[in-house]
């Protein structure tokens, strides 16, 4: 297929348009800026318009682009502007890159925004896919990225910070998985939302424990209630300082969907590896 991917130079993006690539896909990266090395390339921000002709000739498009800085509705509105253009230039399949956090219910204000783009755009025939605990083992450049990155930084501590005690669980999947499933998914997008994630849930204080583990380290915790930490970022972010983790990233983290569907997944026969210790 030709897919259209915006977003393609951020954290999801660039796996999945690797790994696409590698799947004999012809991929176009849609973002703010060409990332190094990047030839098929299309200027694109959530703030502006994009005109259908620029879509013309794309057989899917993946919508991974999201503004985390955005204190307004500009995800939602730019979001459905995309797939309202993506419509009118005739593309028959598209997928928003989703997330676990959004459910009926979610806390966090990134749950649900993305929930509310996967209700104004399922109309559209859009197919959501909600992505699980990305963990991303070695990178696209040889580096942990994303929230697992960041975990991964706090497992090299002496003392690690363990929130709400670690008793949460997450669904992860691999970073290295997100291009089969999501080809899989572009070849039937026949039901939203799809949950994309092993089903077997890991604990956050087991994960802490193998993301110490791989760094040569035994593991010891300082357990405490989140929202001690939640309250300290949100002030800091209220002054204008930019932190590598953000309040309402802990808000999601510690408020997961607590029973996400894999039926469909199941039904498209998309197997998912387990996080453990040999990832």
């Amino acid at each position: 297929m030709r897919i259209a991917i915006t977003g393609g130079s951020g954290f999801v993006g660039r796996h999945l348009t690797k790994q696409l690539r590698k799947l004999g896909h012809r991929v176009t990266v849609l973002a703010r800026a060409v990332p190094p090395g990047e030839t098929d390339f299309i200027p694109y921000s959530l703030e502006t318009a994009l005109e259908p002709d620029r879509l013309s000739g794309f057989d899917a498009l993946i919508h991974a682009a999201w503004d985390f800085t955005a204190a307004d509705d500009r995800n939602v509105t730019g979001s459905v502007r995309l797939f309202n253009a993506s419509k009118a230039a005739g593309i028959p399949r598209l997928l928003f890159v989703s997330s676990f956090s959004a459910f009926d219910g979610c806390r966090s204000i990134y749950g649900a925004t993305k929930l509310a783009v996967e209700k104004q755009s399922s109309a559209m025939g859009v197919c959501s896919v909600r992505l699980g605990f990305v963990c991303d083992n070695s990178g696209v450049e040889g580096k942990s990225g994303g929230l697992s990155g960041s975990l991964e930084k706090l497992a090299t501590l002496p003392l690690i910070p363990l929130p709400g005690g670690g008793k949460q669980n997450l669904f992860a999947v691999m970073a290295g998985d997100l291009g089969p499933a999501f080809s899989a998914i572009l070849g039937s997008c026949d039901h939203s939302p799809v949950s994309v994630a092993h089903p077997a849930p890991v604990s956050l204080r087991k994960m802490m424990t193998i993301f110490a583990r791989r760094k040569g380290r035994k593991a010891v915790f300082l357990p405490f209630p989140w929202r001690l930490l939640w309250l300290p970022l949100r002030v800091a972010e209220t002054a204008g300082l930019r932190l590598p983790f953000r309040s309402d990233s802990l808000v999601s983290l510690m408020n997961q969907n607590p029973a996400p569907d894999f039926s469909v997944l199941q039904n498209l026969n998309i197997g998912m590896r387990p996080f453990a210790d040999e990832g």
